[in-house]
């Protein structure tokens, strides 16, 4: 069936125009497995078609495999992608080259074990020399599944370096694409390295990364930057073989405001926060920008009036409101959603008219953060049952929900908890988790039944192996202890963690003390002692240290980031070093904050390397 197609096509095509045209099919011996393989131009929708005007299994398979390359080629959805794979049995036996085509498709759908699979159909045999660089593209694949960003980068830098006049329009944007992916997660001077090893096919990536990593953030330069980067690596800047994330950083013009409108609760029960963050806000304007910023009090000013004053004053972005009920309020107005803002808060449930709406980000310091990032951390580490003890109230009951909804989301497992009311509870909620309570009714019963003179000693559970503590700082300071004696004395150390909640800014020696061997996050202004020139303006502030410290953290990276937005969401992955914390942009334009990891050791504070907590 396929060879007659193929005699159709050509036939017709000759008896058209007397000579091969481009878009022609040629057909290929395989002489591995006899069987045909095709090697054309033609674009996806094309073998589809021609999957679908077929009876064969063995032809619709072909077929559906060559239409997932060329959609990869075409940059084409992943979901675009998976389902022309759904219609592809990836058990059968193909030819070497559509296995391989099959396995990089796969791969690059996220269906690691069908990939898989295939790999270990390809590996059973020795294959012939032509296939060295389709399995070379297939290895830098698997690898890019695993995480290991060095090793990708080498593989398809020695790619590009041997074989770059040799690899087919398929993989030249494939291989892009996984440089583009890990480059960015390679230290710098690793990669100056890999200039020396793999001079001018890998210089173009390696300044990009670097132009990325000095100017993200500067909207100034980072426009200058890209541009000398075009003008320099003509032969790379190809849109066609370009990663679409690069496409759009190369296009992208940075938020850069003339006149900011800054709205804040100034009056009522919020002013004091409300003017810490203003404080926070205008000490990250630089003293010779031209930028206005006109600070409007959402307490006093009506919406019509907020409205007016944005008009006349010709704003061009706005930050805020901080009250959850304004930010829903405020996003019905037209002339509110006809300027690009940064929101002050996150509703909990978004209106989907709302969700959708461009250039509406959304910031806060919401502990659902820390809980996230702590999820994220039990993962890493392995952790099969992690333990949470929270308050009881209506906060360390939220908190509890969000933890418990993302370890089921990851695991689907449901974490071991238990809520303690007041103080005077704590040291019995303690025992009750850790099965103390069960271990102290049996000795008992033992020493009922052998004597009062029989030496016991109490036993916690050891299949528990992490704990995090949903509490304020005076809380946990009584936690940390009743877990110290309560732990069996040949039982493992248990990892305890908690919340910034925990921390208090000038903390004793002794309340250090207290909390020795306990990890916490906390935003890495407060622990490293970063911008020291802003702790001097600070000081006036006084009372209620930390929550007010945090907040005018909060309003000077609002400032920094309105600069950097639209980049942060053509890369996701990439993140602003804040006071409160690494930046980033997730996908429905909210914030996400990642904190420091630190350590109460021998009455000090240890801010952890990444990986070592």
């Amino acid at each position: 069936m396929i060879r007659s197609i193929v005699i159709i096509i050509i036939v017709s095509l000759l008896a058209a125009c007397g000579s091969a045209p481009k878009q022609q099919i040629a057909v290929k011996k395989n002489n591995d497995t006899n069987e045909a393989v095709i090697s054309t131009f033609k674009d996806s929708q094309f073998y589809i078609k021609q999957a679908q005007t077929t009876n064969l299994n063995s032809e619709q398979q072909s077929f559906y495999i060559l239409a997932a390359k060329a959609a990869i080629a075409e940059k084409k959805p992943v979901i675009f992608i998976q389902s022309i794979l759904s219609k592809v049995d990836s058990s059968r036996l193909n030819s070497v080259m559509l296995d391989i085509e099959l396995a990089k498709a796969l791969l690059y759908a996220q269906q690691i074990d069908e990939a898989q699979g295939v790999v270990n159909r390809l590996q059973q045999g020795t294959l012939a020399n032509r296939f060295a660089i389709p399995m070379r593209v297939l290895d830098a694949q698997l690898k890019s599944q695993q995480n290991k960003h060095i090793e990708v980068i080498q593989a398809s830098f020695q790619l590009q370096s041997l074989y770059d006049q040799q690899l087919s329009s398929s993989d030249q944007v494939l291989i892009n694409n996984l440089i583009w992916k890990h480059i960015l997660s390679i230290p710098a001077e690793t990669l100056s390295r890999f200039n020396t090893d793999f001079g001018q096919s890998s210089d173009a990536w390696i300044q990009l990364a670097n132009i990325v990593r000095q100017y993200l953030a500067d909207p100034n330069e980072l426009p200058v930057q890209l541009a000398r980067w075009k003008r320099i690596y003509p032969d790379t800047v190809v849109p066609s073989k370009l990663p679409t994330q690069v496409q759009q950083l190369l296009s992208v013009e940075p938020y850069q405001p003339t006149s900011i409108a800054l709205l804040l609760p100034l009056s009522g029960k919020l002013a004091k926060q409300a003017m810490t963050i203003r404080d926070g806000f205008l000490s990250a304007k630089p003293f010779d920008s031209l930028t206005t910023v006109h600070v409007l009090d959402t307490g006093l000013l009506e919406l019509k009036d907020i409205e007016n004053i944005i008009v006349e004053r010709g704003v061009d972005f706005i930050v805020g409101p901080l009250e959850k009920e304004t930010v829903i309020s405020f996003q019905q107005s037209d002339v509110i959603r006809a300027v690009p803002r940064l929101n002050l808060n996150i509703p909990e449930i978004l209106p989907t008219q709302l969700q959708n709406l461009a250039r509406s980000y959304y910031f806060s310091l919401s502990p659902e953060d820390e809980i996230d990032q702590a999820i994220e951390l039990f993962l890493e580490k392995e952790v099969k049952t992690p333990a949470v003890i929270y308050a009881d109230n209506s906060l360390g009951r939220r908190l509890h929900e969000r933890f418990n909804a993302a370890w089921y989301a990851a695991t689907e497992k449901q974490a071991e908890s238990i809520a303690f009311r007041n103080r005077s509870k704590l040291g019995d909620a303690v025992q009750q988790l850790l099965d103390v309570d069960a271990s102290q009714a049996r000795i008992a019963e033992m020493k009922r039944l052998f004597g009062a003179a029989l030496e016991t000693e109490t036993r916690s559970r050891s299949d528990i192996d992490a704990v995090y503590v949903i509490a304020n700082s005076q809380q946990t300071r009584l936690i940390k202890p009743f877990f110290d004696v309560n732990i069996s004395a040949f039982g493992k150390r248990l990892p305890i963690y908690a919340s910034s909640r925990s921390y208090v800014v000038d903390e004793s020696t002794q309340q250090k003390r207290d909390l020795n061997g306990m990890f916490f996050t906390e935003m890495p202004w407060l622990i490293k002692n970063t911008e020291p020139q802003l702790h001097k303006l600070y000081e006036t502030i006084g009372e209620q240290q930390t929550q007010l410290k945090k907040l005018f953290a909060f309003g000077h990276d609002a400032y920094e980031l309105i600069f950097a937005l639209k980049q942060l969401t053509i890369l996701p992955s990439e993140s602003l070093y804040g006071l409160t914390g690494k930046l980033s942009v997730k996908d429905n334009l909210a914030i996400k904050r990642q904190l420091s990891w630190s350590r109460y050791l021998q009455g000090k504070v240890i801010v952890q390397s990444e990986g070592s907590n």
